[in-house]
């Protein structure tokens, strides 16, 4: 579980970072590009990345057989609320729709990235780290 605390860290500082130039967008854009929802897609985002990463460690452990069936079925089940969120808010905030939805997609996709990316890097060590211990295991067989 060790490798939830530099995932946080990285994901806090990427949120902290679009907090800081979404601010920045938004107070320079005229009312009709703002959304005011920017904060909690933040925030929920950010959560949300924190509790699926979290599962994936814990998956990933028990059995790496697994891992891929669980990405995928974390993966529709995160895509389809976070449809169910994106056509709730437009229908109760029709005027802020390509606001809303420019918002979501960049966010979506920078927070995307940052998991993809911890994912494979996990991956890789681990197939690196089995591959150290087959050479030890066949080394030795062979002595």
């Amino acid at each position: 579980m060790k490798k939830i605390k530099p995932f946080s860290v990285r994901l806090a500082l990427i949120t902290l970072l679009l907090a800081i130039l979404s601010g920045l967008t938004f107070y320079y854009l005229p009312a009709q590009y703002q959304t005011r929802a920017w904060p909690f897609l933040l925030t929920f985002l950010f959560v949300t990345n924190i509790i699926l990463f979290t599962l994936f460690l814990k998956v990933y452990q028990k059995k790496t057989s697994s891992y891929a069936n669980y990405f995928m079925m974390a993966t529709v089940i995160k895509l389809l609320v976070y449809l169910t969120i994106i056509i709730v808010y437009l229908i109760y905030h029709p005027e802020e729709a390509k606001a809303f939805l420019l918002s979501f997609l960049v966010y979506y996709l920078v927070f995307t990235f940052v998991e993809v990316r911890s994912v494979l890097k996990i991956h890789k060590e681990y197939v690196e780290e089995t591959k150290r211990d087959n050479s030890k295991k066949s080394s030795h067989l062979l002595n």
